[in-house]
């Protein structure tokens, strides 16, 4: 069993460079999740290490793209396979950077959104077959493919979903995003899956749809999924995915430093 006190503190950026690594430190953070590098210059991927050192944050995590990024499609689910090749050439050469960086878990979005009851199938198989092509990607680069569960009709919106991927392929991992659960309670998935989960989306909602709200400000027991984590044995970080306009990147250390007490 993990203590919830040793888990370290980190935030959703966006784009990585040196000044937002050290923007998180003056904040108290830990750590970091991106979506891609400053100005996407190959040469700065290298850069990375060092500026973790000077700053003593790390770059924990990649956000892969989803739906419609920029001006390019990115869905794992495309049928179009002019898409699914775009949204390959967009992952792979985040991927090899951050394999490059240092930089070790891949978060991705297993689909996009609405599937009909009766596609559901069709889309999961066509998931585990192009999810696999991408964490063998990752796993070449040193780094690890994890899904991130979805709200709605998305594929992974629940345990049984979330179990079919990891058991279809050992190499992924989950990112569990806490304000995504719609069918089932906290308890009850990281009961099922919590073995798997190697990263966090941390946020707060309403349980009636996807809110990104700062903890607290909505309806999660923060005590008793902290539980579920720590019984789970999580050694992870609570990352944060939210950033209201009234809140600061130092409001992120200190809203975690109180969710540990509880």
């Amino acid at each position: 069993m993990t203590d919830r006190k040793q888990w370290k503190t980190g935030l959703s950026i966006g784009r990585l460079s040196e000044e937002s690594l050290q923007r998180a430190a003056d904040a108290g953070l830990d750590l970091v999740e991106i979506s891609c590098i400053k100005d996407d210059d190959p040469a700065n991927w290298a850069l990375v290490p060092e500026w973790e050192k000077k700053t003593g944050v790390k770059a924990w995590s990649c956000h892969l793209p989803f739906g419609w990024w920029g001006d390019n499609w990115a869905d794992p689910t495309a049928d179009d396979p002019e898409k699914w090749q775009i949204t390959l050439d967009r992952d792979i050469p985040l991927i090899e950077g951050c394999g490059r960086a240092g930089i070790k878990y891949m978060v991705i979005h297993p689909s996009r959104e609405p599937f009909k009851d009766e596609d559901r199938e069709k889309y999961m198989q066509l998931a585990i077959e192009r999810l696999k092509i991408l964490s063998d990607i990752c796993k070449e680069n040193g780094c690890v493919l994890c899904i991130e569960d979805l709200p709605r009709t998305c594929l992974g919106r629940d345990s049984d979903e979330m179990l079919r991927f990891m058991e279809t392929n050992p190499d992924l991992r989950i990112c569990f995003d806490v304000n995504h659960l719609l069918r089932e309670n906290h308890v009850d998935f990281v009961k099922k899956v919590g073995k798997w989960i190697v990263t966090t989306h941390i946020s707060d909602y309403d349980f009636t749809d996807e809110k990104h709200w700062f903890p607290m400000d909505g309806k999660i027991d923060w005590k008793e999924l902290q539980a579920a984590l720590e019984e789970a044995d999580y050694t992870g970080p609570f990352l944060y995915e939210t950033m209201p306009k009234e809140y600061t990147w130092a409001d992120v250390k200190k809203n975690h430093n109180k969710l540990k007490e509880l």
